[in-house]
């Protein structure tokens, strides 16, 4: 029996567990690091051989000599930061978090430790903070930098992702915050100015855009595109041409291409006369302004030779769009009563009415699509001829100027 307590006696001692440091330990910094009050050489010994042992992973050993410390100067604030580094290093976040928050007044080490136990509880936002202004001291810790660079990564990627699927009143928010994160992203700043076109908010897409035009990113397709919007959003169609035509000779899309035809046709439009623009604009189209769609969206009727003279229509007078009707009249589109020599030029025009009408005009105009298909059959005439009928929505669906002007441009494709 005594010799194997004696034997007992004599076997090695387990090693105290070694905990390996994580490459993310780097950013625990010596806790009195900043710290004003002096302590006595012999408790700056002691808290020398703690850290050590904490950086080397010996944990135990670490807690074992502050304890000891403890008993020598408990109101020492920098013990409690090493307790809050064993607590990260064990994983026990809260605890941490608990010891962190209790130290006034904060000093450099404490506020470098709120961040890092404000990393490990994923409050990204929190950390970039504290650590934005750590940076900008002239006392940072050499590390401090790094760490921010991280965060200010992190941070752009997260509001950044988020902003590329947010609707887009969302997605203006998120980037806006990236770009308070880094003021330099220019993608972060294009896409800003376009989610801010596409809610028509172009004084302020004009000014989000604006950094972008000293850099290299100016002829970019997306950066002229958005400036492009913007002058039409003033009225400068001639410059917004130019610029979607440039726009669409680098980037090749298809759908820039489509915008450029629509803003081309805008800039035709606003240079209509007023009878024009009142046609496009009636939410309840007339013969009236059938006539006056009808001659300046179709070349075939606007410049057709050797029309005859009209018959006498007693009703037409002063008509907003007389001569477009006298027009329209002469060709034979619109027929005036041999009794009671009316038109009716202010008569409502339903879809069935506008598609029976169109189907005339491809026939009297000559359109190759039409022949031989008896104009009793008008939506065989625009199915041929590969238009819309507007009567499929209804027959008696009332019919808006800008459907009428649709369906004009598409007669004058057809006629060509």
């Amino acid at each position: 029996m005594l010799l194997a307590l004696a034997a007992a006696a004599c076997a090695p001692t387990a090693p105290a567990p070694v905990v390996a440091p994580r490459a993310e330990d780097r950013f625990l910094i010596d806790p009195r690091t900043g710290y004003a009050q002096q302590v006595a050489p012999a408790v700056a010994k002691r808290f020398d051989a703690a850290w050590a042992a904490f950086n080397a992973g010996n944990l135990a050993d670490a807690r074992r000599r502050l304890a000891d410390l403890r008993t020598r100067d408990a109101a020492y604030t920098p013990l409690a930061l090493l307790e809050a580094a064993i607590a990260l290093r064990e994983g026990d976040v809260p605890a941490a978090r608990a010891i962190v928050d209790r130290i006034q007044p904060s000093y450099l080490a404490s506020q470098v430790y709120d961040a890092e136990v404000a990393i490990a509880e994923k409050r990204t936002r929190r950390a970039f903070e504290i650590y934005r202004e750590l940076a900008a001291r002239a006392d940072a810790p050499p590390a401090a930098a790094e760490r921010f660079a991280e965060l200010q990564t992190a941070m752009f990627d997260d509001l950044y992702r988020a902003a590329l699927t947010a609707p887009d009143e969302e997605a203006v928010v998120r980037l806006r915050e990236a770009l308070q994160v880094n003021p330099a992203a220019g993608a972060a700043r294009i896409l800003l100015a376009q989610k801010l076109v596409a809610l028509r908010r172009y004084d302020d897409a004009r000014r989000e855009i604006d950094p972008v035009l000293n850099t290299a990113d100016v002829d970019r397709a997306e950066v002229q595109q958005v400036l492009a919007e913007v002058d039409v959003s003033r009225g400068r169609y001639e410059e917004a041409i130019a610029r979607y035509e440039r726009a669409v000779r680098r980037a090749a899309d298809p759908r820039m291409a489509r915008r450029l035809d629509e803003i081309k046709a805008q800039f035709a439009n606003a240079n209509m006369p007023l009878q024009f623009t009142r046609a496009i604009e009636d939410e309840a189209l007339t013969r009236a302004d059938l006539a006056v769609l009808l001659y300046w969206k179709v070349a075939s009727v606007r410049f057709a030779q050797n029309v005859p003279p009209p018959p006498i229509a007693t009703d037409i007078g002063e008509t907003p769009g007389r001569d477009e009707l006298v027009r329209a009249i002469a060709l034979g589109v619109f027929s005036v009563d041999p009794v009671t020599r009316r038109v009716n030029p202010l008569s409502p025009v339903n879809a069935g009415t506008l598609t029976r009408i169109t189907a005339r005009v491809l026939a009297l105009r000559g359109a190759e699509c039409a022949r031989g298909i008896p104009q009793s059959d008008p939506a065989r005439i625009l199915a041929t001829c590969g238009i819309t009928d507007p009567s499929l929505a209804g027959t008696d669906q009332m019919v808006s100027g800008r459907t009428a002007a649709a369906v004009m441009e598409q007669v004058d494709r057809a006629l060509r």
